[in-house]
């Protein structure tokens, strides 16, 4: 989780440009690791899961927050194939269990 402190007009802009680069460099991280393969499994204009299959797999969630100028992350990787297979949990349950708390702690920020 990262948090900018202050004013959130400034914050909430700065959150929703990190959260872009990070989206773009997600998207083309098969670029400079070519046995990596991403796929956008929930694209939003301030949410986004993916999931990257390879060597390493991996499941990512990214919720930008613009309202309190924060972003949430939770990744979760295998490397070879999982000894336990991955619960099958919707990607929009997980980026609502990543915003809920935010909402909780600024009120009004959520609709």
């Amino acid at each position: 989780m990262l948090h900018w402190r202050g004013d959130t007009a400034r914050g909430g802009q700065i959150a929703a440009s990190v959260f872009g680069t990070a989206v773009a460099a997600l998207r083309a991280c098969q670029l400079g690791a070519p046995l990596q393969s991403p796929s956008v499994t929930d694209d939003e204009p301030t949410r986004m899961a993916a999931v990257i299959s390879g060597p390493v797999i991996m499941h990512t969630y990214l919720v930008a927050h613009v309202s309190s100028s924060t972003i949430s992350e939770l990744t979760l990787w295998s490397s070879g194939p999982p000894q336990v297979p991955w619960p099958t949990v919707a990607d929009s349950a997980v980026l609502d269990a990543l915003t809920a708390p935010l909402c909780e702690a600024y009120i009004g920020s959520c609709p």
